[in-house]
């Protein structure tokens, strides 16, 4: 394992810790990005968009934006 120096610091309300998270092999943060990530993307009901067809153009909408944040996130990583 490799020491990054990070630290931890606390008082009465907060902790902070400035070096990764890893919990038993698992990067904490990496995993909370990815369970963002997922929340974000909603599940399709072809039988209610049947019957309220608007909900279809919502969804696409919705999925337009999702493709977006996609996007932009790869981006950042890029750098």
């Amino acid at each position: 394992m490799t020491n990054t120096r990070g630290h931890i610091a606390s008082n009465d309300d907060k902790v902070e810790i400035s070096t990764d998270l890893i919990v038993q092999g698992r990067d904490v943060l990496k995993e909370l990005d990815e369970l963002r990530d997922y929340v974000l993307l909603l599940p399709r009901d072809m039988k209610l968009e049947e019957k309220y067809p608007e909900l279809k153009d919502a969804y696409n909408s919705y999925m337009e934006l999702y493709k977006g944040l996609q996007i932009a996130r790869k981006m950042m990583e890029v750098e």
